[in-house]
C-alpha cells in the first residue's frame, strides 16, 4: 500500500524540527530543535495558518536538547510532548542521565554542554515501542540515548530518525551525507549500531528518511544503511544476508 505524508522541515539550521500538518490526529512536531530555532518554528507556523497551540502534540525522537529544547515552550502552549519512557524520566528530572565525555576541543564542549543545561519538563506522556501516535509506529531504537525512537508512516515509507542515523557527517553536521550516529553522543555506541542492525534485519519499506540533521533522503534506503554499517570495524551482531 502506498500513501502521502505531508512533512514540512522547520528548524534549523543545526537541528531538525518536521511539521507534520496533517496527521490523523492533526497538526504535529517530530522533535522541538534547539531552543534558538523558536522563533524560525514559531515563524514557519504562522506561515502555515497555524500557532503553536493548534499543535496536537510534540514527539521527540530523544531527549537531547538540541531535539528536545523547545519542548518546554511547547508544553507552555498546551502542547503534549510525547518521549520514550526510558528519556522521559531524565526529560523531568526522575532519573539521571548518562554523561556524555566527549574526545578534547570542540565535542568536549557540546557534550558539556548536554551534561549541563538539562531541558527539564513537568509532565512527558511516554511512548514505547509498538505505540502509534499520529499515525506513526514508534520503534524503540536504543543507543544513542536509552530511549531513542524511530517513527515509521507505513503508507508512505517515511522513517524519522532523530539522531539514530543522520543526513549530514557529524560532529559538526555542516555537510550532508548519510551516517551513521557520532560514538561521542551516544550514551551506548554498540547497541546504537545494534539497533540499525535490527532496522536492517526488520526489512522495513523505508523510502524517505527524515533525519535529525539535514535535508530529507529519498529513495530506497536498506543497501545503503548496509554499506555504512558494513564499514564499521567492529560489528555488535551480523548483517542479514
Amino acid at each position: 500500500m502506498t500513501g502521502t505524508l505531508p512533512v514540512v522541515r522547520l528548524g534549523g539550521p543545526v537541528s531538525n524540527v518536521w511539521l507534520l500538518p496533517k496527521t490523523p490526529d492533526g497538526p504535529v512536531l517530530v522533535d522541538a530543535g534547539f531552543s534558538t530555532a523558536w522563533p524560525g518554528i514559531v515563524a514557519g507556523l504562522k506561515a502555515r495558518g497555524l500557532r503553536p497551540r493548534d499543535l496536537t502534540a510534540v514527539l521527540l525522537t530523544h531527549r537531547h536538547l538540541d531535539h528536545a529544547g523547545n519542548a518546554p515552550l511547547l508544553g507552555w502552549h498546551g502542547v503534549p510532548v510525547h518521549a520514550h519512557g526510558r528519556d522521559a524520566a531524565m526529560l523531568t528530572g526522575d532519573a539521571a542521565s548518562p554523561r556524555l565525555l566527549g574526545r578534547p576541543g570542540p565535542v568536549a564542549v557540546m557534550c558539556a554542554m548536554e551534561n549541563h543545561i538539562p531541558h527539564r519538563l513537568e509532565r512527558v506522556a511516554p511512548m514505547a515501542d509498538g505505540d502509534r501516535i499520529a499515525g506513526l509506529e514508534v520503534i524503540h531504537a536504543p543507543g544513542h540515548t536509552v530511549g531513542s525512537c524511530l517513527l515509521y508512516h507505513r503508507s508512505s515509507g517515511t522513517l524519522f530518525t532523530g539522531d539514530a542515523l543522520i543526513n549530514a557527517v557529524p560532529p559538526y553536521v555542516t555537510r550532508e551525507a548519510l551516517s551513521l550516529p557520532f560514538p561521542d553522543f551516544c550514551d551506548d555506541y554498540p547497541r546504537a549500531l545494534d539497533s540499525l542492525r535490527r532496522l536492517v534485519a526488520s526489512d522495513l519499506d523505508i523510502r524517505r528518511l527524515c533525519t535529525g540533521h539535514g535535508r530529507e533522503r529519498r529513495g530506497p534506503m536498506r543497501e545503503a544503511l548496509i554499506a555504512l554499517l558494513d564499514a564499521v570495524p567492529w560489528s555488535p551482531c551480523p548483517l542479514p544476508s
